[in-house]
């Protein structure tokens, strides 16, 4: 576990928050606005134009931890198998998983969450793991 405290890997891990972030955002502000904003704008607060506000502090330490935790692991996986195909495997499977247990916890109980809002966020989540396993991968290597 000493590479977690390498430069190298704090240096991949660091600028894989800086992408994850502005790839949320692409999602989040610009393609996926219109679908939220239907969707769960009543569990939102909207501004005057009906768009939502977001709680930027919190919703940054998401982002990190979503991005740190792809990051601790996508990194491990390469200390037992150094090849581009386990990080994109393993960022793959973990950003399914971090996706799923968010939406599918949110279909357990939020009233009216939409499925198909969990399918696409889900399907986001796998692809935002698929790219960070790639990016992190390049990273760390490069």
């Amino acid at each position: 576990m000493t590479f977690l405290l390498t430069s190298k890997f704090l240096k991949a891990a660091a600028i894989s928050v800086v992408l994850f972030i502005l790839l949320d955002y692409l999602w989040l502000a610009v393609i996926a606005s219109k679908w939220y904003r239907q969707s769960l704008g009543h569990l939102a607060e909207l501004d005057a134009h009906g768009k939502i506000i977001f709680n930027i502090p919190m919703g940054l330490v998401a982002q990190v931890v979503l991005s740190l935790c792809l990051s601790f692991v996508v990194g491990l996986s390469l200390q037992v198998d150094h090849r581009l195909t386990v990080a994109l495997a393993v960022g793959t499977f973990t950003g399914f998983a971090l996706y799923a247990v968010y939406d599918f916890t949110n279909l357990s109980f939020v009233k009216n969450y939409p499925l198909w809002i969990a399918l696409i966020d889900v399907a986001w989540g796998t692809l935002q793991g698929l790219l960070a396993g790639w990016y992190f991968y390049k990273l760390f290597n490069g």
